[in-house]
């Protein structure tokens, strides 16, 4: 009964940010560009903010499993690219289709809904594992990304090399950078003024409850009929089966690397999370069913309320 009721309000701290977000996105509280305005904000203001304070902070115990969680993101991202483009031929119908349910379930939300989620049911600690696991985000997810446009397009686009770079930079530049001199501060063991300190934990203590806001007000519930079997198919692909890539993740992991209990927990739990809002980013660049792909998001973000803390007691039970 205690278990069930930890559960409940745990859960209950996540959705209640993402309800209010929708729900003001339902009364128009905000206009589209104050939307941007706000996700703008979030990512490049709150989250390096929060990576700073969680890297700057971290103690010799998470620092010696950065390495393999930052290879754990990296395996377990290129196990969905693979694994999204062996099984969307099977189960969508047209190119687009097939583009959009591959591109709708190889990246997963690691870093948005993942952050709240594991910082809610694991800790602090756990937290910082997840920036860990996060870190390349970008890079690795801007690869993939294009590496799934190329193969369906069976490599006849042009060479965007300086494009890929140009964007690279733009995206990735402030997190790494941010990641990086906080490391180098914490591993030199440099003390920042207290007052600096101070105004980073500040911005950083609004990055998770704003990051579960700007998901509610991103969320579409809303779909034609026609797509929903795509939607689920897609849905169960990352909320059911991402439970599989990532016990092969963490098995192959501690063929190398003595993973600890906590980084397991993580990894595990970050390979069951719903869509990233992110893939959206690709629509600029790829031909995508924006429709279909919204649908995704949403179905699988909504869906994820139930199966994230299924997923936690079983990984409880499996790690302890």
């Amino acid at each position: 009964m205690q278990m069930n009721n930890e559960m409940f309000s745990t859960m209950l701290a996540i959705m209640l940010p993402i309800a209010l977000g929708y729900l003001l996105k339902l009364g128009r509280i905000f206009k589209e560009s104050e939307i941007a305005a706000l996700r703008k904000f979030v990512m490049r203001v709150a989250v390096p903010f929060l990576i700073f304070q969680n890297l700057y902070r971290a103690d010799v115990e998470s620092l010696q499993q950065a390495l393999p969680i930052v290879l754990a993101f990296t395996l377990l991202t290129a196990l969905y690219t693979l694994a999204a483009r062996l099984v969307s031929p099977l189960v969508a119908t047209g190119e687009k289709q097939r583009l959009t349910f591959a591109f709708a379930v190889f990246a997963g939300n690691y870093a948005f809904l993942g952050w709240g989620v594991i910082v809610s049911f694991f800790g602090g600690r756990a937290l910082t594992r997840a920036v860990f696991f996060s870190m390349l985000f970008w890079p690795v997810f801007l690869t993939c990304g294009f590496f799934l446009r190329r193969r369906f397009k069976n490599g006849s686009g042009k060479d965007e090399r300086g494009g890929f770079l140009e964007i690279m930079v733009r995206h990735a530049g402030v997190p790494i950078a941010t990641a990086a001199s906080a490391l180098a501060l914490n591993i030199s063991r440099v003390r920042i003024p207290e007052t600096l300190d101070r105004f980073i934990g500040q911005f950083a203590a609004l990055a998770i409850p704003m990051i579960l806001f700007a998901i509610g007000q991103n969320l579409r519930l809303f779909m034609p009929a026609a797509r929903l079997r795509l939607v689920l198919a897609a849905s169960f692909f990352r909320l059911i089966g991402g439970f599989a890539l990532g016990i092969v993740t963490v098995a192959v992991l501690r063929l190398f690397f003595n993973v600890d209990g906590l980084s397991r927990q993580v990894i595990l739990l970050q390979a069951v999370m719903p869509t990233a809002t992110m893939t959206t980013f690709f629509s600029e660049y790829v031909p995508l069913d924006e429709e279909l792909l919204s649908g995704v998001i949403a179905g699988s973000t909504l869906l994820s309320f139930v199966t994230l803390p299924l997923w936690v007691m079983v990984i409880r039970l499996l790690v302890g």
